[in-house]
């Protein structure tokens, strides 16, 4: 959920999760902590449940129709969804090989020169979500990850069994049940046998046409990037830069909704959003040349 999702009642659970710091004890849920003295406070004068009802509904509703606290929900919120994106980053990185990695890379780099081209400085940490370049960027490298992920696990689930051995088996199954009568148990069980192998074929077909799709969307990543940081070298315009994105980005929607579609091959690598915030840090990373 972005930022600005956020409704009234997000800031008032924050604020009744409140943690205020106190000298030696750190971080302290203060709300929590008066409302539970409250509480046992009513024990002796009911007096004082009344007094805290009214006093945390007044306290929640001033704190969440704050505009200041507001935007410091906001900032905490983004903040803790780029260290969950980052951890995510690194798992994804760490999954690929070392060819994988390199090529990862690389598409960065030219993502990073292209921001560079058409935009001079980069943009501030506080400007760079709203930048259409950037949030176009984003997706092709998020895109280009899960595919370079997703390419391994194909080629593991293709290595483990070679299709030309699925066939014999499934050939000689077949010959051994036309040997049995139609109502032998042997038959049903070899019938069961049968079926098995004949899916486990199919999964394997399946993963090798699935494994060439993927092969085929990671070049043309790599060939719209090229070609955008081509035409950001000749015009430095960010609006022609950013209408080229969608277009690449459209063109690429029928390969998001075929990764949502192969759920066994992909698993949880489809996410429902985009992380919100670059997956590299311009500046820092070396420019492809």
């Amino acid at each position: 959920m972005a930022t600005t999702d956020l409704n009234f009642f997000d800031y008032v659970k924050a604020a009744f999760n409140q943690k205020a710091h106190i000298a030696g004890m750190g971080k302290m849920p203060v709300n929590k902590m008066l409302l539970t003295a409250a509480v046992v406070l009513g024990i002796w004068n009911p007096g004082f449940w009344f007094l805290a009802v009214a006093g945390e509904a007044l306290y929640l509703w001033l704190m969440a129709s704050n505009k200041n606290y507001q935007k410091i929900v906001q900032a905490t919120r983004l903040s803790e969804r780029k260290v969950v994106w980052g951890e995510k980053q690194v798992q994804l990185l760490q999954s690929l090989d070392g060819p994988s990695r390199e090529r990862y890379q690389r598409l960065v780099n030219n993502c990073s020169s292209i921001l560079k081209i058409t935009g001079g400085d980069m943009p501030d940490p506080e400007a760079m979500n709203k930048d259409l370049r950037v949030s176009g960027l984003n997706k092709l490298i998020w895109m280009f990850i899960k595919l370079l992920s997703s390419r391994l696990r194909i080629e593991a689930i293709i290595s483990r069994t070679a299709t030309e051995d699925l066939e014999t088996e499934i050939e000689g199954i077949s010959r051994k049940m036309a040997t049995q009568p139609e109502s032998s148990p042997l038959r049903r069980s070899l019938q069961g046998t049968l079926d098995i192998q004949k899916r486990r074929l199919d999964n394997l077909l399946r993963a090798t046409e699935s494994l060439e799709v993927v092969k085929a969307e990671l070049d043309r990543i790599e060939m719209q990037v090229a070609l955008l940081k081509e035409e950001a070298s000749v015009s430095s315009d960010p609006e022609l830069v950013s209408v080229r994105l969608d277009g690449v980005m459209d063109s690429l929607s029928g390969t998001s909704q075929w990764m949502s579609e192969q759920d066994q091959l992909f698993g949880s690598l489809e996410e429902s959003s985009v992380p919100d915030q670059l997956l590299f840090k311009p500046g820092r990373e070396k420019q492809a040349e």
